[in-house]
């Protein structure tokens, strides 16, 4: 689900954390290992909803991930308004190689373009370790 986070931020975030999950505490983080994404430069994104992929804008847009305890949540700015798109685990699909990464979370798919390759695949490490997690919450972390 897309949110508009740059008016009435801390509602968006309740709203978000009933979807995604909350987002895990700063102890949590570095027990974990969970340091969030690199940088990825979004190409397209759709729906398109803000007119992105169409080049109403010669902006360059970039956007990160964080990791949240049910689900992820993606955060970009356009057009000076920021924005985040959240789903949960079961709702995520991806696919990658060596310069694209393509996401879907719920009815919004992104394309970017990856800066990092070794944080891409650290933050990939990760989201596979959160993922089956929440899907066998029983399991040894």
């Amino acid at each position: 689900m897309l949110f508009k986070t740059s008016i009435d931020r801390i509602k968006k975030e309740i709203e978000m954390d009933k979807i995604s999950g909350k987002s895990y505490s700063l102890f949590e983080k570095i027990r974990l290992g969970i340091y969030g994404s690199p940088k990825y430069t979004i190409l397209e994104l759709n729906p398109e909803d803000l007119g992105i992929s169409d080049g109403k804008s010669n902006d360059l847009l970039h956007g990160n991930f964080e990791l949240k305890k049910e689900g992820m949540a993606f955060y970009f700015r356009y057009l000076n308004d920021e924005y985040a798109i959240v789903a949960r685990y079961n709702q995520i699909t991806f696919q990658t190689n060596d310069k694209y990464f393509e996401l879907q979370m719920g009815k919004h798919a992104i394309k970017m373009e990856i800066k990092s390759k070794k944080g891409h695949l650290n933050f990939l490490r990760n989201f596979a370790k959160h993922r089956s997690y929440d899907t066998f919450p029983h399991s040894a972390m």
